[in-house]
């Protein structure tokens, strides 16, 4: 880097952007001058830069109080998990080295900061870039205990009924998800600085980055100072469950379903009175697809009528929910304490979740008690 250049230029890659910047905005600005230049990729080519930062505004709260530049990216669909069938982490992984050299080709910074979890885009910037590398990470692409899962033969969103029921299979599985942990672990350790948003997070990416020296927790960047104002005591609470956070997979929101079916046959007071909300964000069609197998799943079980689903809804109106119901409900195994718990912690008088005991047992996590 030259030592008279002036402009720093920070980058992400990021494939659903307005959920990325509210997690890596918070990080940022704390890092860099006022005259810093920050340029983030995504592969969203259907918006322009200032609709992203308006959804990021709308859904967050957030204005940001510098000028983003972004450059739009033509191989997203390399990084789709659609894509990739059979071994989707290594073709997701190799999608973005080739995703990222096309970034590298666009646009050279001096420093590049992954937020979305492509970590085998570090290399391709530190060595073919010559840039200073870091990562902010969310959860990681592979830990131990998804190692354990397969060991295990434990059939979950990411180990398949046929593979967990067949011994060969899990074992060459079991061999795979080990390559890969180390290839993980390998281009990890090429991050200059390391950033996760939780306890969790921090001990898994220790196990496979070897990073002790270089890593920092971050917590969510919440907007929970909006919450203050809102008088838990007082303010009117109905009979409901809400859930926040995207319609992924391993946010397992069938379980919800099912276990909010089986609580509406014990009560006495009769269905009518409880209901569940989902909020959450779509990031492509196969979230979309995912929302209508739950819709489905409602009409199944005779629920319908209990449910309701808000998609990519504005900050207020999942201020507004989080303020009138009683219950927050969140079934992620191994939850990596992401946004959505954070502002169901900052409101809700209960909260049910699987969320990881040493994460649990952090006291600085404590943003209010009602």
């Amino acid at each position: 880097m030259e030592e008279n250049r002036q402009l720093w230029r920070f980058s992400t890659h990021t494939a659903m952007l307005e959920v990325a910047a509210k997690e890596c905005y918070g990080v940022h600005f704390e890092l860099f001058s006022a005259d810093a230049k920050f340029v983030v990729y995504t592969g969203d080519k259907d918006v322009s830069g200032l609709e992203i930062l308006d959804g990021a505004y709308r859904r967050f709260n957030i204005r940001l109080p510098a000028q983003v530049e972004f450059v739009f990216l033509e191989n997203r669909h390399l990084v789709e998990a659609s894509l990739y069938p059979y071994f989707t982490l290594l073709g997701q992984s190799l999608g973005s080295v080739v995703l990222g050299c096309e970034a590298l080709l666009k646009c050279i910074p001096d420093i590049y900061i992954d937020s979305m979890g492509y970590a085998f885009t570090l290399p391709i910037f530190k060595f073919l870039g010559n840039c200073h590398v870091g990562s902010y990470v969310h959860y990681p692409t592979i830990s131990t205990d998804m190692l354990s899962v397969v060991r295990s033969r434990n059939p979950r969103f990411n180990n398949a009924t046929f593979i967990s029921k067949n011994p060969f299979l899990s074992n060459i599985k079991v061999v795979y998800y080990y390559i890969f942990a180390f290839l993980y672990g390998l281009v990890g350790s090429c991050s200059k600085v390391v950033m996760v948003n939780s306890t969790w997070t921090k001990n898994h990416i220790l196990a496979l980055w070897g990073c002790n020296d270089r890593i920092s927790i971050v917590y969510p960047p919440c907007d929970v100072q909006a919450f203050v104002d809102i008088d838990l005591e007082t303010e009117p609470r109905e009979n409901t469950f809400i859930s926040v956070g995207q319609f992924r997979p391993e946010k397992d929101h069938s379980l919800q379903i099912r276990a909010f079916c089986k609580f509406l046959k014990k009560i006495p007071e009769g269905p009518e009175h409880y209901y569940l909300i989902l909020i959450g964000g779509c990031r492509n069609l196969e979230d979309e697809e995912r929302v209508s197998h739950l819709k489905k799943l409602c009409e199944d079980l005779n629920i319908a009528d209990n449910v309701e689903f808000k998609i990519n809804i504005p900050f207020q109106e999942l201020k507004r929910h989080l303020a009138e119901a009683t219950i927050g409900l969140h079934t992620m195994w191994n939850e990596h304490f992401g946004i959505g718990r954070v502002l169901q912690d900052s409101l809700m008088f209960h909260v049910l979740t699987r969320l990881p005991w040493d994460n649990l047992l952090a006291p600085s996590l404590m943003l209010r008690s009602p």
